[in-house]
């Protein structure tokens, strides 16, 4: 082992590993280690749908399929044959896309007959053009209807190496404006593929989705990788991209690849972050080999090579995988589904059956794979996830030197009868060297591993959402949702609406709004992703104290925008509207004030010493006039008084008539107190 020696003390020696700059590969996979602590970060698959209008927007370059809009680089109208027509290009990715396969307007998938809009109502006022930003189609802004109209846009305008969309929008009368550009001039989106994948050993860029492909694109670019060619271990990317590629499995005939997939990152995010969603795609790992380069492995089972035998170990520390009050017992993967409109959603939930039957349900651990774009493959991970989570046991191992062989390995036997560990499998999930540890030169952090997590049948792959069908004008609408529960949420900080609706069949998606009564304004109610006693759950954000709001929901065939106004084109079902909301903070009154002593005649002057209710549901105290022998109900308000004194004096003048008195106090949010009789003064 003399390779393996020589790098690892010169690079990971305890005494130099903060003093040397590692080579970009090993900085790579440290920091992979030290992301898996937290979750995947990047733009969310729901956020690039959705136009920019942002001369500072991020640079984003798109891998595999995805659903995306982009920024915009120019948006102008101009008169062209004595037709006003509005002209806007989408920056959609750098780099290049290398196809468009379905354009959305307003999240209306619409059909193209060259670069013209057949579909209603865009039908003749709408066309749809695109540029690569590759090869021949370098230059994305260089469109010649956008240089006829607009002289000033030059072919110095280039957009180079920028895949873009054109998108033009006719002006029509003003009739037709409600029904074709309701909301202005439509959003654009479009389900493309991505830029091509850099091969370093070829020199070529084809496209692929992938997942192997895609990670050493992302690592060896020419423009955007951190490393070169030299620096990947080549044999184990050529593995992970022929694994990625294994036959899987499925409900519907034929089989599915392992693991593929596609994303988007911003060129300005570190590059961690980006290799990490593809890790968390193909349950991958990156590692470092004993010549210091970069080696990857995607989620496939293989026996191990080496067995840790009681002669290797200079200590051992081991205990159970994880406790009660650790244990995951249900996964609910996050993935983007196509038959949904490339939105993402939940997968089926992967239980482990053993943990439930041994600790009982408990709330459920959501993972979140935007790279993934498949049911079953978000499920397969889900599994493979469940199992390192929940390992049998966990164990820290000292080694001497033989430990060495372990560096580039991914798993291990440990066979210790006396423990009956009978040749177990095992995860390295840790791996440290010290040459000049007393204590044994290598540590090895390691957990039982499941090789039946790997396996998978066709029966496991759950039921991914239908596809929804198309609401056409005068379709019959399914019913309005149905409201189990409208609760007004005040224990939680700032009150809130929070509902609870009666969930339907079908791939139908709960959008609504509130808003406060006689405003025009609305506002979006987050929809929970995860059921809450088998219901859906929707809330406001904090409303105002005492204010009176109404709501509104519906199902909706696509992802409602937040605050839309109900129906649209993918509105699926009437409207359920509930008005007369009243929003109340504190719904605990002060107790009634105290009467301490009290005097007055009619025609004179009428004083009450009180002690009001000092507690934390204390605001003020109101004092009340009726006719004499009148009840409460027939009484007057007079005043106010806000003190917080122990005993507080109130006067008021008493009517030569007479008159009865009470007293009442109230919280912040208007809840009284009973009302006290102060006393009744006759002439």
């Amino acid at each position: 082992m003399p390779q393996v020696g020589a790098w690892l003390v010169a690079t990971w020696s305890a005494q130099t590993v903060v003093g040397f700059a590692l080579r970009t590969a090993a900085a790579i996979a440290l920091n992979m280690a030290v992301a898996k602590v937290t979750q995947p970060k990047g733009p969310k698959p729901r956020d690039l749908q959705t136009e920019l209008r942002d001369s500072n927007a991020q640079r984003i370059r798109h891998l595999g399929r995805v659903r995306a809009s982009g920024a915009a680089m120019f948006w102008d109208w101009a008169q062209v044959g004595g037709q006003r027509r509005l002209f806007k290009l989408l920056a959609m990715g750098q780099g290049g896309i290398s196809a468009v396969e379905t354009v959305w307007l307003n999240d209306k998938e619409v059909t193209l007959s060259g670069t013209a809009v057949t579909s209603k109502p865009y039908d003749g006022v709408v066309s749809i053009d695109w540029r690569s930003g590759q090869s021949a189609l370098q230059s994305g802004g260089a469109y010649a209807a956008l240089q006829a109209a607009f002289p000033g846009w030059t072919p110095n305008h280039r957009l180079r190496g920028v895949g873009t969309i054109l998108g033009t929008f006719d002006a029509v009368k003003g009739d037709k404006i409600s029904e074709i550009y309701s909301g202005g001039d439509p959003q654009i989106s479009a389900l493309i593929k991505g830029d091509a994948c850099h091969n370093p050993i070829t020199g070529d860029a084809t496209w692929s989705d992938n997942i192997a492909v895609q990670a050493r694109d992302v690592l060896t670019h020419p423009s955007y990788g951190p490393l070169r060619l030299a620096d990947l271990d080549t044999a184990s990317f050529a593995q992970a991209i022929a694994d990625c590629e294994d036959p899987i499995p499925r409900k519907a005939p034929g089989t599915a690849r392992r693991y593929i997939g596609g994303g988007s990152y911003a060129l300005s995010e570190p590059v961690v972050d980006v290799l990490r969603r593809l890790e968390d795609a193909s349950a991958g790992r990156f590692y470092i080999t004993s010549e210091g380069k970069l080696g990857f492995r995607v989620g496939k089972w293989r026996a191990p090579n080496y067995t840790i035998r009681e002669e290797h170990i200079v200590s051992l520390d081991i205990g159970p995988g994880s406790g009660e009050f650790e244990r995951v017992t249900t996964l609910v993967p996050k993935y983007v589904a196509p038959e949904i409109g490339w939105q993402q959603t939940s997968a089926d939930p992967w239980d482990d059956a053993a943990a439930l039957a041994l600790y009982g349900e408990s709330a459920a651990k959501e993972i979140d794979f935007p790279w993934v774009q498949s049911h079953g493959q978000a499920r397969r991970l889900a599994k493979i996830k469940m199992a390192k989570l929940n390992p049998s046991w966990r164990a820290t191992v000292r080694l001497r030197f033989w430990g060495l062989l372990l560096l580039e390995e991914e798993t291990v036997r440990l066979h210790l009868p006396e423990l009956g560990l009978i040749n177990a499998s095992a995860w390295i999930d840790g791996f440290a060297f010290d040459a000049e540890g007393d204590d044994g030169v290598v540590t090895v952090q390691l957990i039982a591993a499941d090789p039946a997590s790997f396996s998978w049948t066709a029966a496991e792959e759950g039921d991914p959402p239908s596809v929804p069908e198309k609401v056409e004008p005068g379709q019959q609408l399914l019913a309005a949702p149905v409201i189990s529960s409208l609760t007004i949420a005040n224990n939680d900080g700032p009150p809130y609406i929070r509902i609870e609706v009666d969930p339907i069949d079908g791939p139908y998606y709960l959008g609504g709004y509130y808003r406060r009564a006689g405003s025009s304004f609305r506002y979006g109610l987050e929809v929970q992703d995860i059921r809450v006693g088998g219901k859906l759950v929707a809330r406001s954000l904090p409303n105002a104290d005492r204010g009176e709001y109404e709501i509104g929901i519906g199902w909706y065939s696509a992802r409602p925008d937040s605050g839309a106004a109900p129906g649209g084109n993918d509105a699926a079902s009437e409207i359920t509207t509930v008005t007369g909301i009243e929003v109340v903070a504190n719904t605990t009154p002060p107790d009634a004030p105290q009467i301490i002593s009290k005097s007055g005649t009619a025609g004179g002057t009428l004083t009450v010493i009180m002690a009001p209710d000092l507690g934390a549901n204390y605001y003020r105290t109101g004092l009340w006039r009726a006719a004499p022998a009148a009840p409460f109900s027939a009484a007057v308000f007079q005043r106010w008084n806000y003190d917080t004194s122990s005993e507080v004096a109130i006067t008021a003048s008493i009517p030569s008539e007479g008159a009865r008195y009470w007293l009442r106090s109230e919280n912040q949010s208007g809840k009284t107190s009973a009302e006290v009789l102060v006393g009744q003064y006759l002439p």
